[in-house]
Formats: structure tokens, sequence, C-alpha cells
């Protein structure tokens, strides 16, 4: 475990435990054979593999993260360390991890918005090559294919090879004062035209804001505007192979229009400087009646020492423009370095194996975790204390979509985040920072070698 966490010097206790309980089952009266039998064969199953090291950020969810590995070391005896890091050095301490000669990682905490690289790249092992048999739980969520790659369209798709498995199940939710919303009998929205008749009757700052956007940086929840208006970023056509930049079109206008709108007319003055961390305080703080944003945040509308809404929240599904709804995959795979020792990589895939059972995902959501399991949102949707936003987790996931994942994805995700930026402090007008923008993805694609549609 980490090096702060008390329980690494239970390790060996528990190692020693595991002998001495299996001499005392084995001679225990009233234990029919069976039950020795498999209480014995149990324990020598246990610390049967290499001990592994982690690399993980420090997050919100890192809690439930380290309770899980807990749970893992009590469980089986096999050894793990967590190298804790900032998310901001988590990408260059993979990238030296796998070009190495041996990585000093066996798993590798991957963010979404750069793990296509180590897929692209090789830089992580195919499930199936640890363990050919290996099939994944058809209740463990894919999040429109993240798990997967398939190399000769260099993307991930439905039918790719299994690369990474999913840790945190970030997606985001549409949040309300349920409180408020009751008071006044209004209806949960489905829709953005909804959200602003909301917006209007509760608007009334500085005590209360109807909407707010995260502006700071705006690309992740702009996206779910973008899809639910019929484009996106980027599309990749599988029938033909060929990709579009989504940016230029009247869809485009409209969903950024509508974007700006609403952030603009019932968000706070400083709308253009309000990130995750300002959105989450607003809401907390009890000055914000709805907003959008990624699911992590619900545990802190629980905590007391953080919150004046305890009690008075409630989450759905993120509304939708003309064409749909949509909630943007924001997760975390877990992947396991090409450059290991055969043993390393099995030790690793048997703690993910472990890690993505139902029961372990339980404790780990219990925890404060984000689980990736269809059937722990439902099981948990009626819980007293979480069952708010695990509801609207569990109906969420048919709406779930992917973000670019191409290896240049970081790339693309700079370009939105300074045009649309433009256009928030209106320096540029939308219609110009979108064509900027267009012009700049469609610049990344050619240079990448894509198949790519001309721009209109």
């Amino acid at each position: 475990m980490s090096d702060h966490n008390p329980k690494l010097t239970r390790r060996h206790f528990l190692k020693g435990a595991a002998a001495a309980t299996g001499v005392l089952v084995a001679s225990a009266p009233g234990v029919s054979f069976a039950q020795k039998a498999s209480t014995i064969n149990f324990l020598r199953q246990r610390a049967q593999v290499e001990p592994i090291t982690i690399l993980i950020n420090d997050s919100p969810w890192f809690p439930g993260f380290e309770v899980l590995v807990n749970n893992y070391v009590d469980a089986t005896g096999n050894d793990v360390n967590l190298n804790v890091t900032p998310f901001a050095g988590m990408l260059e301490k993979s990238r030296n991890a796998v070009l190495g000669d041996e990585s000093e990682f066996d798993i590798l905490n991957l963010n979404e918005q750069w793990y296509m690289p180590f897929y692209a790249g090789g830089l992580v092992k195919p499930i199936t090559e640890i363990k050919p048999d290996f099939e994944l739980d058809p209740n463990i969520i894919e999040y429109d294919s993240a798990t997967r790659w398939d190399p000769n369209v260099r993307y991930s798709t439905p039918d790719g090879a299994i690369y990474g498995l999913p840790i945190n199940g970030n997606i985001q939710l549409y949040f309300y004062r349920r409180d408020l919303f009751e008071e006044e009998g209004v209806a949960v929205p489905n829709t953005w035209d909804e959200v602003e008749t909301v917006a209007q009757m509760f608007h009334n700052p500085p005590e209360m804001h109807g909407w707010t956007i995260r502006s700071k940086p705006p690309n992740f929840p702009y996206q779910a505007f973008l899809e639910s208006y019929g484009t996106s970023v980027i599309r990749l056509d599988l029938e033909t192979g060929a990709w579009s930049v989504g940016l230029a079109g009247p869809e485009a206008i409209e969903a950024t229009n509508m974007f700006l709108h609403l952030g603009r007319t019932y968000g706070p003055a400083n709308y253009a400087d309000m990130g995750q961390a300002e959105n989450m305080a607003l809401m907390a703080s009890g000055r914000l009646a709805q907003a959008h944003m990624v699911c992590a945040v619900a545990p802190n509308f629980d905590n007391e020492d953080q919150s004046v809404v305890v009690g008075k929240m409630g989450a759905g599904v993120v509304p939708g423009g003309p064409v749909s709804r949509a909630t943007m995959s924001g997760i975390w795979v877990m992947g396991i370095p090409h450059n290991l020792p055969e043993a390393r990589q099995v030790a690793a895939l048997t703690f993910l194996e472990w890690a993505l059972s139902k029961d372990a995902q339980l404790d780990y959501t219990l925890a404060g975790g984000i689980p990736v399991r269809q059937d722990v949102y439902e099981e948990l949707a009626s819980d007293e204390k979480i069952g708010w936003w695990m509801k609207a987790m569990a109906d969420s996931t048919p709406y779930i979509k992917a973000q670019p994942r191409l290896a240049e994805t970081p790339q693309i995700i700079e370009v939105i985040d300074r045009r649309i930026g433009q256009a928030i402090v209106d320096e540029l007008s939308i219609e110009e920072a979108l064509q900027e923008a267009s012009k700049e993805i469609q610049a990344i694609l050619e240079a990448g070698e894509y198949n790519v549609t001309p721009l209109e």
C-alpha cells in the first residue's frame, strides 16, 4: 500500500495467521472434510502471485480505491504497493515506465484523454495475451468501447481487443436542488430548453443562480452539448473508415450558442472563470439550483463539513438537445505495461479481476469510489444514503458517449479549450471560434495520416 497506510504492518500477521488458521481448521471438531479441504485450499492460494505496484492519481475517489486495495490484501494475502501521484505528474510517469527496459509499475492508471497512445503503441498488454480465455463480465460497463482498441482503424471499437479495464466510472450527471423543485412542483428537465425554463424560475443572483457552466476548461461538458445536437468534435464512419470534424456545421453552432447562453444568462458574474471546484462549491453553498457536472462530485454534497445541501440534492440523466441526450465518459482505465515479466503481468491481472468483482465494487462504492458495474448501480439505487445519485448513474449508461480517442487527443482537446475559451470571453464570435477550431483539428488529423473528409 501507499507509504502513509498503517495497514502495511498487517501483512506479515495475515500471512502468518493463514498458516495457523489452516492447522486449526484441519483439526477442528465438527468441521466436515469438504469444509476443511476447501479452507486449506483457499489458504494455500493466498499470496501466490508476485507483489504489485500501482500508479494511482491523488483524487477525490482515491480513498475508495485505497479501501479496495486494503480489502484485496486482506482477502488474498497478496502484496500491493501504491505510488500516489498528483494528476499533473501521472502522464509523464506512465510514459517513462513503459519506455524503459522494465516498468517499475505493474498497473498504470490511464485517463480517458490520454490512454490512446498507450493502446495504439502497444505500450500496455492486450488482456487476452496475458490470459487467453479472459472474458469481460457483461455487467462491467465499457464506456463506449473505452476498454478496446482496433489497430486497423486506430480507434476504440466494439469488436477491438481489450487493452484496459475500467476502474473509475466517471460520467456526467444532472444535479439539482430536489427540495426547491419539490416546493415549487417543478419537474426534472429532459431538454436544455426545459433547463432554461427552470433556470428562469430560480435565478435570483447573487443569492441563487439558475445554472452554471464549467468554463475552465470547457471541453468536457461542452462535448455533451455537441452530441445532444447531433454532432461531435470528430467522428469515425466505421463503414468507410473516414474521419470528419463536426465543428463546422449548423448543429455545432446551435449547441455552442445554447452552452454559452445558459452560462452567461443564469451563471455567476465570473462565469468565464468557473472550473469544476468552483461549480461544486457554488452548489454546496446553496447558491445554485441546477448544474451539469461530473458524477464524482456527488459525495461532496453529502459531506456535512463541506455542504449546506446535505439531504436536499437530486440527480438525473443529463438533459438533451433536439437529437438525443448524452453523458460524456471521463473514466480511468487500468492497463498492464508491456515491458513486464510474465509473472508480474499475471499478478496485475489477478488484482484487476478481483477488483472488478461485484462484491469488491460494492465496497469500493460505499467507500467513495465510482464503480464500473451496472449491477452495482442498480443494487445501490435504493440505498438510503447514496441512492439519489446511484439511480441516476444506472439510468445514464445508455447515453454514454466517448470523448475523442486518438493518439492525438491531447492536441485536439487543447484546440477545443483554447478556441471555445475565446468564444466564452468574446475574443472570437462563436462562428469564428468553430471555424478556427475545425481548421486546426483537420490539420492534426491530416498530419496523423488519417482518412479525413474535407471541410466544407
